[in-house]
């Protein structure tokens, strides 16, 4: 009984993981085998591997499929480089007013997403946007132009949005990483001779190492399964240039009704986000077993 006392504890959670976690994701997977429309719900015939070919075969799913690694590439990237900029700025012990601009720098990560792309949605409006008049009054636009509505800029437009609401999330956890490195490395490094180019090198950056590779991970699988702010944007479009495969499984279930085919999507999504877990968990063992030695 004292062995079997810690299950017993956790019971409870294990139910409620079970049910609201495993179950649904065992339903989806069944599902993706299965022909299931909304407008015949009770034609579920067994289909097989029907649905993964058809997905093959899928230009929709490949072109969002680079669209879903362009959104994620290109907004981890910036967000994490001005978001580290950011950390260091505020760690910086002769930055005056550090707690105020603290508070306004980390606001954007309390506002919801859906807030967000309306926010940037009437920003860069192509008719009574503030960005447009911006760049026409400082001459970089001679005309008003479409950021939402345009192909070419569409997906970008909305990586903008993401890459602003995004910094914030990298700024605190560097930020903190950086107030956990004792200060009296800093002092040994000054006293060695080193420049503040090589402290950072030889101190700071090793220190939050492995905070950057936690962020940068975590936030990757984050953005890459998250469609809210693409969906009140941009709706995925025009014609698609800007439909992630997260948006995309949205589309196929609620709008095409067609949840067999919208399961095999989405369970696509699902081994593709475990592929970014186990690389995430593979590098902070890595990490934990090198600060163990």
């Amino acid at each position: 009984m004292k062995k079997a006392q810690p299950y017993l504890l956790l019971m409870p959670a294990f139910l409620l993981i079970g049910g609201f976690l495993f179950y649904p994701m065992a339903t989806v997977f069944l599902l993706s085998f299965q022909e299931y429309q909304l407008m015949d719900p009770l034609n579920t015939s067994f289909v097989g591997l029907k649905h993964y070919s058809t997905l093959i075969n899928d230009d929709y799913f490949w072109s969002s499929l680079w669209n879903s690694v362009v959104w994620v590439g290109v907004s981890i990237f910036f967000q994490f480089l001005l978001g580290f900029c950011l950390a260091l700025l505020l760690n910086s012990r002769n930055f005056k007013g550090r707690g105020l601009y603290q508070a306004i720098v980390f606001a954007p990560w309390a506002i919801s997403g859906f807030l967000i792309a309306i926010i940037w949605a009437w920003l860069l409006n192509g008719e009574f946007g503030l960005v447009n008049d911006l760049l026409i009054k400082i001459g970089l636009l001679e005309a008003k132009v479409g950021f939402l509505s345009q192909e070419e800029t569409a997906l970008f437009a909305c990586v903008l949005a993401n890459i602003w609401f995004g910094i914030t999330f990298f700024a605190i956890m560097l930020f903190a990483a950086l107030q956990a490195i004792p200060p009296t490395l800093y002092e040994v490094a000054n006293i060695d001779g080193a420049t503040t180019w090589q402290s950072f090198w030889g101190v700071t950056l090793p220190f939050v190492k492995p905070a950057i590779i936690i962020t940068v991970l975590v936030r990757a699988i984050w953005i890459f399964n998250w469609a809210d702010l693409i969906w009140v944007m941009t709706g995925g479009g025009p014609a698609g240039s800007s439909r992630t495969l997260a948006l995309y499984v949205f589309q196929k279930a609620f709008l095409g009704l067609d949840f067999g085919y919208s399961a095999a999507l989405g369970v696509v999504l699902t081994l593709l986000s475990l592929f970014f877990s186990a690389v995430f968990l593979r590098s902070t063992r890595f990490y934990s077993d090198q600060a163990t030695v």
